[in-house]
């Protein structure tokens, strides 16, 4: 966990995908910080969190984002997910009070418009996944990320402090981590899609795709999300499926912009 910003201004949480961590967040966070509490948690199972190998589905992601609430005494707060990290957003609102806007970045309402990257099926199976995973040279990995997560032809090594984070955060994930916070996931959404927890949550959404997104149907999410009342929508036309590390001024303003209004 990390916290930026003066201590009593409005708060905002950033949670990463999955295979990310707080530092996704990082120059975004440099342009929020002057006026917003900029609360970073690592998932479980992620960056610098402890593994947890069947204990990372969202609703237990967001257990542990609502231990940070009360650690930090936040009782109201704009809640910001990238992927993975929107789902949890979503179980976290549904777990706690405090929560009073969420913003959605790069995330499907459930699998029928999403494009599972056929290397996922093969890293799942027990012994071979975990082979894989292990042992997979940095270009390989490093190709993973760049024909999914990005827009093609986005150099991903300056978008970091470190050329190496996105490496590191990758191998920081554990096979049991990565085979059980995946399914999970897909559990939670397809137990209920994500536009149906909204509309029963009925709080503020801003919704974030961008235009490039290879890992989801970007329109045809959107168009789930638009009959949810109350819910706006950006699309960054420039941006892939990580609009933060591809765009991050724009996407701390759409934030800055939208969590503001709640002050």
């Amino acid at each position: 966990m990390r916290v930026d910003g003066p201590e009593h201004a409005p708060a905002v949480v950033l949670l990463h995908g999955f295979g990310g961590s707080m530092h996704w967040w990082d120059r975004v966070t440099v342009q929020l910080a002057d006026r917003f509490r900029v609360i970073r948690v690592d998932l479980i199972g992620h960056g610098s969190s402890a593994q947890a190998a069947a204990a990372c589905r969202p609703d237990d992601h967001a257990r542990a984002v609502v231990e940070v609430f009360d650690h930090l005494g936040v009782n109201r707060a704009t809640v910001v997910g990238h992927s993975m990290g929107a789902t949890v957003a979503i179980a976290v609102a549904e777990a706690s009070n405090s929560v009073s806007r969420l913003v959605l970045i790069g995330e499907g309402p459930d699998a029928s418009t999403f494009s599972l990257p056929k290397v996922t099926k093969v890293l799942r199976v027990p012994v071979l996944g975990h082979a894989l995973r292990r042992f997979a040279p940095a270009p390989i990995v490093r190709l993973g990320y760049t024909t999914k997560a990005f827009a093609a032809g986005f150099r991903f090594e300056t978008a970091f402090d470190d050329p190496d984070q996105l490496l590191e955060d990758d191998r920081a994930v554990a096979f049991a981590t990565f085979r059980h916070c995946q399914l999970g996931k897909e559990a939670y959404a397809r137990a209920r899609p994500l536009d149906e927890r909204l509309r029963d949550l009925a709080l503020p959404v801003l919704v974030i795709f961008g235009a490039q997104d290879r890992m989801w149907n970007p329109r045809a999410s959107i168009a789930r999300y638009r009959d949810v009342p109350g819910t706006r929508i950006e699309v960054i036309d420039q941006a892939g499926h990580s609009p933060q590390i591809e765009t991050p001024q724009e996407v701390a303003h759409l934030i800055g912009e939208y969590a503001i209004a709640d002050t």
